[in-house]
């Protein structure tokens, strides 16, 4: 990492004092969101003709909304016991390939949603490789695979990963001489997990869990995929037949308000039991913990590798076997993939550009506000707003801003800049996270020396916040473009035609039954999105591991 440059450095005079222009971008930033969220909001209200409480209590809304939470839970509950045992046994094991395990846990959750569902679909359904096995032992083929089964499926195979890196990152940072006065007391596996283990997952365990509940609760292309039928449908399905295939704006518009009021009760919750790590003496990371020799926790750590490796490497290994195939070359020379690669390259560029810039300027802001104005209570309530679309799923705000438009403008025209719109603001609160730390430890350790030497504007952006802030900012780039281009559920509500993307072109062939096609087109769609993830990652933050 590059020193900032220090002739110019010593060229500056005087010290710097707050300003409100430097609380500009931030408070603007803040207000765009707002503004949209406001925007979708009103939508959804002046959409509801009648706020019908039977539209509420329908057998079916009632049915979605009971399903929604029982599927959630049960992804939750799977994911969080899971990914904790994987974390643990990650924590206790040195082995060969533990950076690669680590690096494909840190990626898996870039991964298209629908490319994934075709990979369950080709290990677990009626001829995928579990039914072929079954088959040859006599038995009947697989018949689990679509409803609740599937769609948990699913959602552990991107979960799991997502909570023992949480789980992993927190059993690292615990002080070495915990494990040191562990080891010297002579700690047996169960104490050690009652002493450091336990307390370490418990403090982590609110945060996850609702945030995981979050995404498996708005989850729409697996259940969509895998749902089955009426019987499988979330809210987010009910709030999409309402609008695309009922055309019924007046429910739509109520089932998304009820949506926003469900999420904006978790998502508080959520943020109440989120707890900041303790700061701590050295990483324990290279430290021998007393219980990995322990004949009982090599046996639990095996199973859990072996069932994780069932959960998650099977089914991407099963989608890279069936996508290798006759139809792949005929993929590549569709029109319609290039067309709808076009698409889906354009709207993750211009989603993942909006969300670092509305995330940079909403943590500078921040950052201005707590440091040099003192102001600890506006500097949250301007990070809060980054974390206010997790109140608005996708459907409910991608609805209301399609009511606000429609009488405006055409639907088709506006479905690639909307779909871009509202797949920003949906990475926002991640690529906050990924880059406020960052810029609030560069203004802790070196604002008041910048301050001195009167470093403001572009200047203080390129010598000193650009070269600190490359690598976070790369991984923050690179998920928002990764995610947007896996996207599926804004661009089955606006795609169609010429509004094609990759997803949505995946989920036709899936549709049709064109199995060959779908492993190719899964295929090529997840390499290009951890190809392109890697690539924008590495140009943009660089290669130095060390930071």
């Amino acid at each position: 990492m590059r020193a900032p440059n220090v002739t110019f450095l010593a060229r500056a005079r005087g010290p710097a004092h707050p300003s409100a222009a430097a609380l500009a971008p931030g408070v603007l930033a803040a207000a765009l969101v707002v503004a949209l969220a406001g925007f979708a909001a009103t939508g959804l209200w002046r959409a509801v003709e009648r706020f019908d409480l039977s539209v509420i209590t329908a057998p079916y809304v009632l049915h979605a909304l009971r399903f929604t939470f029982a599927q959630a839970a049960l992804s939750t509950l799977v994911s969080v016991v899971l990914g904790a045992l994987l974390a643990l046994a990650l924590a206790r094991r040195r082995f060969p390939l533990r950076g690669l395990v680590l690096r494909a846990l840190g990626v898996s959750f870039v991964l298209p949603a629908i490319a994934a569902v075709f990979g369950i679909v080709a290990l677990h359904g009626r001829s995928g490789f579990v039914s072929v096995a079954l088959q040859s032992l006599g038995f009947a083929p697989a018949s689990y695979l679509y409803g609740l089964p599937g769609i948990v499926l699913a959602h552990v195979f991107f979960n799991i990963p997502f909570a023992a890196r949480g789980f992993l990152g927190a059993l690292d940072a615990v002080p070495a001489a915990h494990w040191r006065l562990a080891e010297s007391l002579a700690f047996r596996p169960r104490d050690v997990f009652a002493r450091i283990d336990w307390p370490v997952l418990r403090r982590e365990l609110p945060g996850l869990a609702g945030l995981i509940f979050i995404l498996c609760a708005t989850s729409f292309a697996i259940v969509l995929a895998l749902g089955g039928g009426p019987q499988s449908a979330t809210l987010e399905v009910a709030i999409f037949e309402a609008l695309r295939f009922d055309f019924d704006i007046n429910r739509a518009a109520v089932l998304s308000l009820v949506q926003i009021g469900l999420g904006l009760a978790i998502t508080l919750l959520t943020l109440r039991s989120a707890r900041p790590l303790p700061e701590g003496g050295a990483s324990a990371a290279a430290i021998a913990r007393p219980d990995s020799a322990a004949r009982a926790t090599r046996w639990l750590d095996a199973l859990t590798f072996v069932i994780c490796f069932c959960l998650v490497a099977a089914p991407a290994l099963a989608a890279l076997a069936s996508g290798v195939n006759g139809e792949f070359l005929a993929v590549l020379a569709d029109e319609a993939f290039w067309r709808a690669s076009r698409n889906s390259l354009a709207i993750a560029s211009a989603a993942a550009a909006l969300a670092c810039v509305l995330a940079l300027a909403l943590a500078s802001g921040a950052t201005q506000l707590s440091l040099r104005w003192r102001r600890p209570g506006l500097a949250q309530a301007l990070s809060g707003s980054a974390a206010l679309i997790l109140c608005a799923p996708p459907f409910a705000l991608a609805t209301g801003l399609f009511i606000m438009l429609r009488g405006a403008a055409d639907p088709a025209r506006l479905a690639l800049p909307l779909t871009a719109l509202v797949n920003a603001l949906m990475a926002l609160p991640v690529v906050y996270r990924l880059t406020a730390p960052a810029l609030m430890l560069t203004a802790q350790r070196h604002g008041s020396l910048i301050e001195s030497l009167a470093i403001t504007g572009f200047d203080r952006w390129r010598l000193i916040e650009a070269p600190l802030l490359a690598r976070p900012l790369g991984l923050a780039l690179a998920t928002a473009f990764a995610f947007s281009l896996g996207d599926l559920g804004v661009a089955a509500l606006f795609g169609a035609g010429d509004t094609l993307t990759l997803p949505l072109l995946l989920y036709s062939y899936l549709g049709s039954y064109q199995s060959d096609r779908a492993g190719a087109c899964a295929l090529i769609l997840a390499g290009l999105v951890l190809a392109l993830f890697t690539l924008i990652e590495r140009l943009v933050g660089g290669r130095d591991d060390a930071a």
